[in-house]
């Protein structure tokens, strides 16, 4: 009887390692073919087509058409590429061709629904060219600007389109002399040699506050978030150019710029010296001053009463229960903009035009009650 167990014992245990040993070989084979796969390269593509490396190389690099290679070969290439899960050594094509198709993306804050929409297209633009874009969030300080800045270069990223923080200049200037390929978005620095794509600030602001005087508004309150920065100062600056054009006198009582920090107290506390001191309609510099402030200005029984004007058309001002004018941007013609400068710059090293692009944004009026 303890024989017959003994035996069964056995060749349980027997059954059992062989299984084990079984699925060991099968997960070392699955991570050898994975292996195989992530070590697959251009010459291994050329063989399986039956073509050489040089025309394998044209193809994946999107330089097939300056080689005539036909659409046949070129469509066959780019199938097997996928078929074999290619993967580019990235390491060896920065040493190949100088390029890592990387691009840094740094903007004030990427929750903020404008600079998403903006992050969004511009990786669209920037995927059909094979590139991939890394993000980053500068929360509008100088000091985290930098290091992002710093990150990237470290990261040797083909080059940069930024919307630079307050007393940035210096971290620009990094850029500049190492020659590195930049475009700024959404503001400008004045004075320095690089590149922009803006819209027209002084302009939205002005056409924006002229719509509510023509409203019959005269005490228009203006609230920004740091009015210091170059793109909400040309606001500001078309904000009284309206006033001033019309004979309304600047009331400095009912302009307030907020902080970054503390963004939501801030806010409420500007509306409510808005308020306090009599405006009768108000201006928002940016979307995301102008949600707050929307939310904020719930709360106060006069709110539907008072008119309002906002640079930006998010989407939360649709779904308001007030009537807003609203600043629509070109979002996508920002991005297509900055990307396509900084790409000329990328290609052509010796290309140091420095192109500053204005775009024309449109007025919006939405009646949502």
């Amino acid at each position: 009887m303890i024989l017959k167990i003994s035996t069964l014992l056995t060749s349980i245990i027997q059954v059992f390692t062989l299984n084990l040993f079984r699925l060991c070989m099968q997960k070392k084979n699955r991570t050898q073919n994975k292996a195989k796969e992530a070590n697959v390269s251009i010459k291994d593509i050329a063989e399986h087509v039956g073509v050489s490396t040089a025309t394998v190389s044209l193809v994946l690099n999107s330089k097939d058409k300056k080689g005539r290679i036909s659409k046949e070969v070129a469509i066959k290439v780019t199938d097997a590429a996928k078929e074999m899960n290619y993967r580019p050594n990235m390491s060896a094509r920065r040493l190949r061709t100088g390029k890592t198709k990387t691009l840094g993306l740094i903007v004030a804050d990427i929750s903020n629904p404008f600079f998403a929409k903006l992050a969004r297209h511009i990786e669209n633009i920037a995927d059909k060219k094979d590139y991939q874009v890394m993000f980053g969030s500068s929360d509008e300080s100088s000091i985290k600007f930098q290091k992002l800045v710093n990150l990237f270069i470290e990261k040797n990223v083909d080059g940069m389109i930024l919307a630079p923080p307050q007393d940035s200049e210096d971290t620009i200037m990094q850029l500049i002399y190492r020659n590195i390929p930049t475009v700024l978005i959404d503001r400008c620095i004045e004075g320095l040699p690089v590149s922009s794509v803006q819209i027209d600030n002084f302009g939205a602001a002005y056409s924006l506050t002229d719509s509510l005087i023509k409203r019959g508004c005269k005490h228009i309150g203006f609230i920004a978030c740091n009015i210091g920065l170059p793109n909400i100062s040309k606001r500001y600056e078309g904000y009284k150019k309206a006033l001033e054009n019309s004979g309304i006198s600047l009331n400095k009582e009912i302009v307030c710029s907020v902080s970054f920090e503390n963004f939501e107290q801030a806010v409420e506390q500007g509306i409510e010296k808005l308020i306090k001191e009599g405006a009768d309609s108000m201006v928002f510099s940016t979307n995301r001053v102008g949600i707050q402030s929307l939310l904020t200005l719930q709360k106060h029984e006069k709110y539907l009463d008072l008119k309002y004007g906002s640079i930006d058309n998010p989407d939360e001002c649709k779904v308001s229960r007030l009537p807003i004018t609203c600043i629509e941007q070109p979002i996508e013609g920002l991005g297509r903009r900055a990307f396509e400068i900084l790409f000329r710059q990328i290609e052509d090293p010796s290309f140091d035009e420095v192109e500053s692009v204005v775009l024309q944004a449109r007025i919006n009026e939405l009646n949502n009650l």
